[in-house]
This record gives structure tokens, sequence and C-alpha cells, in this order.
């Protein structure tokens, strides 16, 4: 719709919905998608490290996860220390796990209760 007012032209539009969508904050505990087989899981890192820690996260059964050359900026990283360059945020890490030990894992802890 245009408007002519002395020599001024307004020209007036509707808001067809194209911003519609809700906004919601970024989330820091986003991850990739696991690989087939594997499950991602956040672990704190204290339990990794310290006196009574694992000295490998091998040897528990897990790999901690570093981010793709193209996916750095994407995921929180750690810049310094023993974890340097894996996947982490506000003292946790993200391992990958495997299927089957997940699933012996959960088995056992549901047996507990």
């Amino acid at each position: 719709m245009q408007i002519k007012i002395f020599n001024y032209t307004l020209k007036i539009t509707k808001n067809r919905g194209k911003y519609n969508k809700t906004w919601t904050p970024p989330n820091k505990l986003d991850a990739p998608e696991a690989p087939e087989g594997y499950r991602y899981r956040w672990i704190r890192s204290e339990s990794l490290k310290g006196r009574w820690g694992i000295k490998r996260s091998s040897e528990a059964g897990f790999n901690l996860v570093k981010p793709k050359r193209g996916e750095k900026h994407l995921y929180p990283t750690i810049t310094e220390g023993k974890f340097k360059g894996c996947i982490g945020a506000g003292g946790l890490l993200l391992a990958s796990v495997p299927e089957k030990l997940f699933e012996e894992r959960d088995r056992y802890y549901k047996g507990l209760n």
C-alpha cells in the first residue's frame, strides 16, 4: 500500500509471518551425533584426575571426544591443561561409550535399586 503525502511516498507492508519461530537460548551441552554403536555421555573432569581418579579413560572403557576440523567453533572446547582440545564445558567432558558397555552398566545399576 502506498500513500502519497506532499512530496513523500510512504510504502506500508505487512509482516508475512517470516519470524514466527520462538527464540531459544544456546545450550553449552549441545553435542555432535554419536557414531553408530556408541553413545555420548558427559563426565565430570574431576573424576578423571587426582588421587582417586582414573589414570586413563581407556581403562574405564570410554574415550574423550575431540571436535573435527570444521566443528571447532560449534562446540565448546578445553583450551588448556590435561584435556586440551577435548569437547567440554563447566567441568564436564564429552566421552564416547560403546553401546554394549553402556547397556551392561545400565543393567548393573538398575539391579542395585
